[in-house]
Order: structure tokens, then C-alpha cells, then sequence
């Protein structure tokens, strides 16, 4: 039996939650992603360690079904695409997951690639956009605060509004294993922030707080690298800048899964790491955010209506570069550890 979002408990934000353990302990557990396939972008259902091409996968199922006399899967676009699947959610879930059984009880039907030698792509080559929490650990406010103005007391941002920005993603966001082109920034203060990212799945607009998790897709990791001195530039005209400091080419990396909702029991309560070159940076719990993801769409729906693919990245805790004085070099390595998602991996050049 399928995860049903209609199965849901409510979480400590009072959001619908992941099916209860009976559920889940019948259903296979599988990831999303995107890989390179013959030079081509593939979406993959990922079992473990290994990748099979979604398309080859319902192809396979589809002959199987007809021999059957049973119906094709209706909500599984072809050409499969990541946008595709997102936009029929949360049908589409429904039917990956009668896919991913079909691969676990017959994992020869299709080949597949062990995700050490896959190619990996960002899920979302071309998310429609990327909306950024900014300030939303306590700590990494609190941490910002000591850096930007010495001496000043921290005030909790708990009772103020949300903090929001829109990252460029008019370029294909990078992957898993890609390269950060730091060196073609004219800027030395790269900095790393390992962040949890929400994918949305469904439309919607005036989202109430408690029912934000039917919205949701489901999860993936992002690294905000930021440019520390476009970011808080010389001249404090317009106080801080956004689009120079977040938007570079290769910043914003993410992957190397889309973890569906329905396999992170509560998404408040996982650990994320962030190391350089092997060094942990940052090591927190996003418990420690300052607005939990239903406070976050709901203040993002007021104004706007949220899409299929839309994704929100939902802020960094402590640890960032800007408060050690170290930033990202060519030749280091950073990774983002999120628990339940992956770890996000890139070189630096």
C-alpha cells in the first residue's frame, strides 16, 4: 500500500506529517534525481545505492501491466521529466512508488548505475525559482549580529516576519560533484551555507501554516554560497546586495536527491553538516529554525502563488566562513550532509 497524504499526523508546527510507521513500513523507500544518461538529462528513481532511468523503468512496467490486461501509469509523463512529475503530484508519488516496487521485486528488468559512478545533475535543472530564507537559525543570526555589528545585543527574529529573497535561476542550477566556480568571482570572501531545501508540488496561494506539508514535494540540499563582499558592499546605499552576492554562476548547487515528504518523518528535526576539505563548519539541527517551512509558505503565499518546482531553500545555521575569516578556495571541497537526503558534494575551482 502507497503512502497516502491523506494518512498524515501532525507535526510540532501543527503541519500534516509523514504516513504513520505502519505505512511506511510497507511501502519502498526511494529517492529522485537527475543524471546524465549518453550526454542527455535523466530522471532516476534511486533504490539504495543504484540509479534506474525512470523512463526505461515505467517503459518496462507498462509491458509488464499490458500483459496483464492492467492500465499504464497515468500520472508518469513521457517524455519523464522532473518538472513533469511535480506538476501531477501527488498522483505522481503515488505511481513512482508502484515503480519502485516493481524494481525492488524485479531489480534486472532495467540496468542500473551505482550512484558512485553516476553523473549526477541538480533534480530541478530549471526550477521556476529559488526562494531563500534569509537569517532563519537562531544561532546564525545571532552569529551575523557579533560579526556585522560588534557589541550589539541579539534580538530573537521569532515574533517578526519571515525574511525572504529571490535567487537567479535563469541558468541550469549545478549538481552533485559539479564545480564552484569561485575563481571567477572578483571576490576572495566565498563563503559555504549548507541549507535544507522544500520542493513544492502542488499550487498553491494563502497556504495556511497547518496544511503547508500537502504543498511539499519533497526535500533536497542546497549550498547558498555567497560572495561575502557583494553581499555587504562599501557603500551601505541599499544596505545589502542580493543579486551580486547569491547569484553567480555555479552558486547555489543542489542534490543529489528530491527525498519525497512522505519518507522525512518530521523535516524540523534533521541534523545537516557542512564540511570543508573534511573539516565540519557547521553541525546543527534545523529544529534551530528561526520559522519553521509552514510559517515560511505560508508568508511567501500571501502575495504569490507558489508552482510545481518552485523551491525554498530555508536558511543556514552557525558556522559560515564570514565568522572565522575563511572562505572557499580552489582545490578545497565542500559537502552538505543533510540526514535522510544524501550529501551534496562539490570541488571548488
Amino acid at each position: 500500500m502507497a503512502p497516502d497524504y491523506t494518512d498524515a499526523r501532525r507535526g510540532r508546527n501543527g503541519a500534516a506529517t509523514a504516513p504513520t510507521n505502519a505505512t511506511k513500513a510497507e511501502a519502498t523507500m526511494f529517492k529522485l534525481a537527475t543524471i546524465e544518461i549518453k550526454g542527455a538529462p535523466r530522471v532516476a528513481l534511486a533504490l539504495g545505492d543504484t540509479l534506474y532511468d525512470l523512463e526505461s523503468v515505467a517503459a518496462a512496467h507498462t509491458r509488464k501491466a499490458g500483459k496483464a490486461g492492467k492500465a499504464p501509469l497515468a500520472s508518469v509523463p513521457r517524455p519523464v521529466t522532473m518538472l513533469g512529475l511535480l506538476e501531477r503530484w501527488p498522483a505522481a508519488f503515488r505511481d513512482l512508488q508502484r515503480l519502485a516496487t516493481f524494481v525492488e521485486a524485479q531489480p534486472r528488468a532495467v540496468p542500473g548505475v551505482a550512484a558512485a559512478r553516476a553523473k549526477f545533475r541538480a533534480p530541478i535543472l530549471y526550477p521556476p525559482r529559488i526562494f531563500t530564507a534569509g537569517a532563519n537559525y537562531n544561532a546564525h543570526s545571532k552569529e551575523m549580529t557579533d560579526i556585522l555589528r560588534p557589541g550589539s545585543p541579539y534580538t530573537t527574529r521569532e515574533n517578526s516576519n519571515p525574511y525572504c529573497f529571490l535567487t537567479s535561476s535563469i541558468g541550469p542550477v549545478i549538481g552533485h560533484r559539479d564545480k564552484i566556480l569561485a575563481s571567477q568571482v572578483p571576490d576572495k570572501k566565498i563563503d559555504w551555507e549548507g541549507e535544507l531545501a522544500v520542493v513544492i508540488g502542488r499550487k498553491g496561494r494563502a497556504i495556511r501554516p497547518e496544511d503547508a506539508r500537502s504543498y511539499v514535494a519533497g526535500y533536497t540540499i542546497v549550498n547558498d554560497v555567497t560572495a561575502r563582499s557583494f553581499v555587504v558592499p562599501k557603500r551601505l546605499d541599499f544596505k545589502i546586495d542580493w543579486l551580486m552576492g547569491k547569484c553567480a554562476d555555479t552558486f547555489c548547487p543542489m542534490g543529489p536527491y528530491l527525498v519525497p515528504d512522505a519518507f522525512i518523518e518530521d523535516p524540523e528535526r534533521l541534523s545537516l553538516k557542512t564540511t570543508v576539505n573534511d573539516q565540519v563548519m557547521q553541525d546543527a539541527r534545523t529544529d534551530d529554525l528561526t520559522h519553521n517551512i509552514g510559517d515560511l509558505l505560508a508568508f511567501l503565499s500571501q502575495t504569490m502563488t507558489l508552482l510545481p518546482g518552485d523551491v525554498l531553500s530555508t536558511g543556514t545555521p552557525s558556522g559560515v566562513g564570514f565568522g572565522r575569516g575563511v572562505f572557499l578556495q580552489p582545490g578545497d571541497v565542500v559537502k552538505v550532509e543533510i540526514e535522510g537526503i544524501g550529501t551534496l558534494e562539490n570541488p571548488v575551482a
